[in-house]
């Protein structure tokens, strides 16, 4: 088949995860889906907050699979795009994510999700009718429509697969879109990446513009980022590979992450938590260079996962805390004892040492019975 055959045969063999894309498979999932779905019935892609590239170039290869606009299929979000590189990706090839409201979104005859999961929202969205995700932990069973391969290192591979397996035409902004999205979450082909992602990144390939990926890589960075990175730096210490800083108050959530970002490039540095303020919540991102069996991901979701929303990948994660909630289960306020806190959690969720049996982190100065 002309499908196969874009994608070549001269890929090793010795790789981990699947050998070549599952067609048979794929194509009985297209049925299923396009079964599924009324050519009357209004669509909403519904992402995880603050999308990602693999998240919003997804949705998009969705819109294209089912042959919809963004009139009968928008995207949602319940908190926007925020990093700089995300924020360009989605002005260069106009992607449009709308906020979502939950009332709204009871109004549309199906909701779609990909790249996330149900469990993400909690009891927030109404249903789910179609998911499609890479991610782990999925309770199967949930949705009408459920199509999660754990062994593939991004959601745009899984519907690169679709789209070449329905032999729709791929055009230039979407392989661009698609094409980054992989990269970004596989980290350049480097992470859990598979002989799909790598099929899926050569079929692509030709297809995309590298002046837009050019531009995507080097996005414009807010001046504010100046300003804070400078009150970051009077209060950065490198200890044991991990850097654990308190901004205090910020006006926005990107610049957190992109403190994050940033320190993760000091030499010597392994683990990064950066936490501020914004609104009533403590919002905290990790990085960490993905190597070994280190997971941001898994480590927020054991630290905070009782008093927040939590979660993420290997080498990136967040978590988005009511600071209330943080206060009573730690007992700290003040920036300086709030910094210490967070040092104390991440330095011993790292090491493996944290009592999380339960979810929750023994606060500071209490004792055991």
């Amino acid at each position: 088949m002309a499908c196969v055959k874009a994608f070549g045969p001269g890929f090793p063999k010795n790789r981990s995860g699947p050998i070549s894309m599952d067609h048979a498979l794929t194509r009985q999932k297209i049925k299923e889906l396009r079964a599924l779905i009324a050519e009357s019935d209004r669509i909403a892609v519904v992402l995880q907050d603050d999308p990602d590239p693999d998240a919003m170039s997804s949705a998009i290869a969705l819109r294209a699979l089912l042959g919809r606009n963004k009139q009968t299929t928008p995207i949602f979000a319940f908190t926007p795009v925020t990093r700089p590189e995300n924020l360009t990706m989605a002005h260069l090839l106009e992607i449009e994510v709308a906020p979502a409201d939950i009332e709204e979104l009871r109004s549309y005859d199906k909701i779609a999700m990909v790249d996330v999961e149900p469990a993400y929202f909690g009891g927030k969205l109404p249903r789910a009718d179609i998911v499609i995700d890479h991610h782990p932990g999925y309770q199967v069973g949930v949705s009408p429509f459920e199509d999660i391969r754990v062994g593939y290192g991004a959601t745009a591979t899984i519907m690169t697969e679709y789209l070449v397996t329905a032999e729709e035409r791929i055009s230039e902004r979407l392989a661009t879109a698609l094409m980054y999205g992989i990269r970004s979450d596989t980290l350049g082909l480097s992470r859990r990446v598979t002989e799909n992602d790598i099929q899926a990144f050569v079929h692509l390939y030709p297809l995309a513009n590298y002046h837009l990926l050019r531009q995507i890589d080097r996005p414009e960075l807010p001046i504010q980022f100046a300003r804070t990175l400078s009150h970051a730096m009077k209060r950065l210490e490198i200890r044991d590979g991990l850097i654990a800083i308190y901004l205090g108050e910020v006006e926005r959530d990107d610049l957190i992450v992109q403190i994050a970002d940033f320190c993760l490039q000091f030499e010597g540095v392994q683990w990064v938590a950066i936490a501020g303020k914004l609104g009533p919540n403590l919002v905290i991102a990790v990085r960490n260079h993905g190597l070994g069996r280190a997971n941001a991901g898994e480590l927020v979701k054991r630290l905070f996962g009782d008093i927040g929303n939590a979660g993420g990948h290997r080498n990136m994660a967040k978590a988005i805390i009511p600071m209330s909630k943080w206060a009573e289960r730690e007992r700290v306020r003040r920036k300086g004892d709030l910094q210490h806190r967070l040092r104390e959690l991440f330095a011993r969720g790292i090491l493996g040492e944290a009592d999380t049996g339960n979810g929750r982190i023994q606060a500071a100065g209490s004792r055991s019975a």
